[in-house]
């Protein structure tokens, strides 16, 4: 906890600092410590997405960005204006309970299964060599490489090794409910505790969403909120209807001007740029706008792809070839009778309905531009994989604004007693490891955390070689295994297609097996399975 102080602390200067030197820039009038903090993240993403195309992320990049965090904050202190900090005039006995929850428990060791087979090996690859041409070939998700995820990359050779930088984006959100007062926004704490053990891309995409909605019903400078959005976007693509609905609501307002489109396409293209070099596709993991790359994933691969994102529709429940042969009306009925999940799905529709309300109730034209925007992504969602995990933001946005005139008395019990609920089953797993797929990662508490956040003890990587790809892999989850690192899931994935990936003009491509190499494969996943951990 200790460090994870310092080092939530060392971001806060770092990223306000940086934000003061932007705004200056690009001329933004804003007083507010929390939207100058996000403007030195975005800004700070921009140029390291840049940067990893030619270099790696590693100790000199972060270097680069502390000293010009430092001096931008130095910048400030010497110019004395405290108006940043009115917020201090807000923080009470219940602020300083609240960070200590956070930092309790961001310091348990991480649980989700994404961080170990998608997170850390995309921060492992940015850190050691940067972005590599067609290194979806490789691992597939690797090919996404999050904005989120490279922003944790610079700051994890120094400032952040044990990778919590939810937990100071959490503390910031917890400084934004103070600085504007909006106390409904806590409730949605004991919720993004279970995403500060990593670097989910999930949280800040929630956070974001949320800080727009609020700004945009206190009609705040459009300009910033587009910046903010437009960053959301590139985190996660799904929410694309958050820029929309700042586009659309200003154009209904008729305050539209085109300059707005100028971070649009600034961060559009190098977000396009990103994916064609990575993944062979302007958008992750969509495999449409075919530009014939030779370094794009095998159509074996990409249709295996989609197909996952398919069943994951159903939870998983049926096999492919089943839903293929669903009719329209049995595809709704299995879509809400797949188990406890079926209760989200339902949400989906639910959350539709209530935005209607809102709409044609208030007579609103952001009202309106919402539920465009919301509909607009309900369609996309059906048709591509209609997933309730790609509906929690506007979860999170409805019931923001059913409750949004709840008391401050209220919103604090209830967040304080929910996180305390969830700090202590952190601390005490066992009620929930046999329950919980997510459980089974969950250490419980030691007496260290409160010096250093825990992290989970793995196995170590074993290395073969097949044809000109020498590579690291383990039977178990990657985590910190040096780059490149295959999984055994992937191994027998690229067995079951024939097909494995190669080393190709300083980049992966993928090409079938000989029959001497589904020999050598077949050999190097028993000496896998086979394995003590």
């Amino acid at each position: 906890m200790l460090l994870l102080l310092i080092y939530t602390i060392g971001l806060l200067m770092l990223n306000f600092g940086i934000g003061l030197i932007i705004n200056n820039v690009l001329k933004i009038q804003n007083q507010s410590f929390v939207l100058s903090s996000f403007m030195g993240i975005l800004s700070i993403t921009f140029l390291q997405t840049t940067i990893a195309f030619f270099f790696p992320l590693n100790i000199y990049v972060e270097s680069f960005f502390l000293i010009a965090g430092l001096a931008g904050f130095l910048i400030f202190l010497k110019k004395k204006d405290i108006s940043y900090f009115d917020f201090r005039k807000n923080i009470n006995f219940w602020f300083g309970v609240f960070v200590v929850i956070i930092l309790f428990v961001g310091s348990f060791s991480p649980f989700l299964y994404d961080h170990y087979s998608y997170y850390v090996p995309t921060i492992t690859m940015l850190k050691e060599v940067g972005f590599v041409k067609g290194v979806s070939n490789l691992d597939l998700l690797l090919g996404q490489s999050s904005f989120w995820h490279i922003y944790q990359a610079g700051f994890s050779n120094i400032l952040d090794g044990f990778l919590r930088i939810n937990s100071y984006l959490l503390i910031l959100f917890l400084i934004y409910v103070y600085e504007r007062k909006q106390w409904i926004l806590l409730i949605f704490i004991p919720f993004f505790l279970i995403f500060i053990q990593q670097p989910s891309p999930d949280l800040p995409t929630f956070i974001i969403a949320l800080i727009v909605i609020n700004e945009l019903l206190n009609n705040a400078d459009r300009k910033l909120l587009l910046y903010l959005s437009i960053f959301a976007f590139c985190i996660k693509p799904i929410l694309f209807w958050l820029p929309l609905l700042i586009v659309l609501e200003s154009i209904l307002k008729r305050n539209f001007k085109f300059q707005m489109l100028i971070p649009v396409l600034a961060f559009g293209v190098l977000f396009i740029i990103k994916n064609l070099w990575l993944f062979g596709f302007p958008i992750f993991p969509v495999s449409f706008i075919d530009f014939n790359f030779p370094w794009k994933p095998s159509q074996e691969i990409l249709t295996y792809s989609s197909q996952i994102g398919l069943m994951k529709s159903y939870d998983m429940h049926y096999s492919y070839q089943q839903i293929l042969n669903f009719n329209f009306f049995e595809k709704i009925y299995h879509w809400f009778t797949i188990g406890f999940k079926s209760v989200l799905n339902l949400g989906i529709i639910l959350s539709v309905l209530i935005l209607r309300f809102f709409a044609f109730n208030k007579k609103d034209r952001f009202y309106t531009s919402l539920l465009v925007c919301i509909l607009i992504k309900f369609v996309l969602i059906v048709i591509f994989s209609a997933q309730y995990r790609f509906f929690i933001d506007a979860y999170l946005v409805v019931l923001f604004l059913i409750f949004k005139n709840i008391s401050e008395e209220k919103s604090v019990f209830l967040s304080v007693f929910f996180s305390i609920l969830i700090a202590v089953i952190f601390a005490f797993p066992s009620f929930i490891k046999d329950k919980f797929y997510m459980g089974k990662w969950m250490s419980g508490f030691h007496l260290s955390q409160l010096i250093k956040p825990a992290e989970s003890q793995l196995e170590p990587p074993k290395t073969y070689q097949l044809a000109n790809l020498k590579f690291n892999a383990t039977k178990g989850l990657i985590n910190k295994t040096p780059f490149p690192a295959v999984s055994l899931y992937w191994l027998k994935t690229y067995q079951y297609y024939n097909v494995f990936p190669q080393i190709s003009d300083n980049g992966f491509i993928q090409r079938k097996l000989t029959e001497k190499e589904k020999t050598q494969l077949r050999e190097i996943i028993n000496d896998l399975e086979n394995s003590k951990p």
